[in-house]
């Protein structure tokens, strides 16, 4: 779980589901957020950029503490994520899909 929050990168988002589905717990959304509530300041997660899923291409802050809320969607602004008034992200914008293959730089001729 732990290592596919570190994976996702700034400026992008990704929903407790599929945290738990990259990390073969298919259906597993509630264990994702148990792993980061769970976790320690020391192993620095970047927490902020997991998210609850609202829907279609939409995913929504789902911290019910207020300032806790606040936290999550000012770190996301600062790294260029747009949230809305209500807490809502555009996953067709700001989610995270992880790359299977790795690019190849184009040679040179």
């Amino acid at each position: 779980m732990k290592a596919v929050i570190r994976r996702i990168p700034r400026g992008r988002v990704a929903t407790y589901g599929q945290v738990a589905e990259l990390a073969g717990l298919p259906g597993g959304a509630r264990v994702s957020a148990a792993a980061l509530k769970t976790s320690l300041p020391s192993e620095r997660l970047p927490w902020q950029r997991v998210i609850g899923k609202a829907g279609g291409a939409r995913g929504r802050i789902a911290i019910h503490d207020p300032v806790g809320a606040a936290v999550q969607r000012q770190l996301l602004e600062d790294e260029g994520v747009a949230v809305g008034d209500t807490g809502l992200v555009a996953l067709d914008v700001y989610g995270w899909l992880p790359s299977t293959t790795r690019r190849r730089k184009p040679r040179r001729r």
